[in-house]
């Protein structure tokens, strides 16, 4: 195996336990969960996934009253969106 690959499987199954989480726990996990997804959509070049988790990371994040992670769901959805020149 590739270091590539190695990460790659270790990053999928960190997400596969994430979701888990967010299933078990909307309230507390459901927001990371959908910032991850808009990350690992935004290095896979699927903008219009990307778009649709950020926004819902942040939507998440606002209604369950986790302002930090709000911000945070913001800055990198910024950071995206000026990478496309937006």
């Amino acid at each position: 195996k590739s270091k590539e690959q190695k990460w790659y499987q270790r990053g999928h199954r960190s997400k596969l336990a994430l979701r888990g989480w967010a299933d078990s726990s909307e309230w507390t996990f459901e927001n990371k969960w959908y910032l991850l997804e808009a990350e690992e959509s935004f290095c896979n070049n699927d903008f219009e996934t990307a778009k649709s988790y950020y926004k819902k990371a942040v939507t998440s994040a606002k209604q369950h009253k986790f302002i930090h992670e709000e911000a945070l769901a913001y800055e990198l959805a910024a950071y995206f969106y000026l990478e496309l020149g937006e």
